[in-house]
């Protein structure tokens, strides 16, 4: 199933479009401006954005360009619903990063055909299916590319929790993935909020991720990361654990260990002249 945005001030287009998208199995998360549809595309990370294009205040033009400038959003694809269907205007749009127009009034299928048709080119790529991140392999190539310019700065912050593979054994793996979404969340709020626009945050798999930044930003990454992931982690605990401050987990020997709450662990590889 994937996670379709609609942003359209027209509630009825969006019901519309959400009706079609929710009978065809996709979850629906729905926008009615254009700075509304760049909170839900941080918060939600969807798979696809349907935007409409003339939109009160920031038009789908703008929404588009903004998601292109963030390293996190722009693997999104979107497709623009827009009533114009003048060449200018498509030109527009795809050099602001959309991958498809549809022009209204449109039909269910012809909808539905272009939704199919960008989500299995994104299916092709290297992307996490739990986070919504790029995935190990693209991670790679931007650390190969960030690494090999001689003049530029930069750093890799590689992360991981914390008595993670303990918490799955204790707990369960569908807990253990929703830690991960919720670290996924924290890392990538923390570097929108404290690092460059420019910043990659990649999900290498399991519980590591990896995001490239500055040497001036990273520790300003790494503790608001740490803060945004521990505010929401005691939510991931009963209330007997949460109140202890620790977890029992039966070890491989039998042996009971308190281990405390999980968090994000961090490890700083940069090229900063000492």
């Amino acid at each position: 199933m994937s996670r379709i945005l609609v942003v359209d001030d027209e509630p009825l287009i969006v019901e519309m479009v959400e009706e079609t998208l929710l009978n065809d199995g996709h979850e629906v998360i729905k926008a009615y401006s254009g700075e509304e549809a760049l909170e839900k595309v941080d918060q939600e990370m969807p798979d696809l954005v349907l935007l409409d294009l003339m939109l009160p205040g920031m038009d789908g033009y703008e929404v588009s360009r903004q998601m292109q400038k963030e390293a996190r959003f722009n693997h999104i694809p979107i497709i623009m619903l827009t009533a114009k269907n003048a060449i200018a205007d498509r030109v527009t749009g795809y050099e602001r990063g959309a991958d498809d127009y549809i022009t209204k009034p449109f039909d269910a299928d012809e909808l539905l055909i272009r939704v199919r048709s960008q989500l299995q080119h994104l299916n092709r790529e290297d992307k996490s299916s739990l986070t919504g991140l790029p995935g190990s392999r693209t991670v790679e190539e931007e650390i190969e590319e960030r690494t090999g310019d001689p003049d530029g700065l930069w750093s890799i912050v590689y992360i991981d929790i914390e008595h993670f593979t303990a918490y799955n054994e204790v707990y369960s793996f569908a807990e253990g993935d929703e830690l991960i979404r919720l670290a996924a969340k924290a890392i990538s709020q923390a570097t929108r909020e404290m690092g460059n626009p420019e910043d990659f945050v990649g999900h290498i798999g399991g519980d590591d991720f990896v995001v490239l930044t500055t040497p001036d930003r990273s520790k300003l990454i790494s503790d608001r990361a740490t803060a945004l992931f521990a505010e929401s982690v005691p939510s991931c605990f009963n209330a007997t654990d949460r109140t202890n401050g620790y977890f029992v987990f039966l070890s491989h020997n039998g042996e009971s260990v308190r281990l405390p709450l999980v968090s994000l662990s961090f490890d700083i590889v940069d090229n900063e002249p000492e």
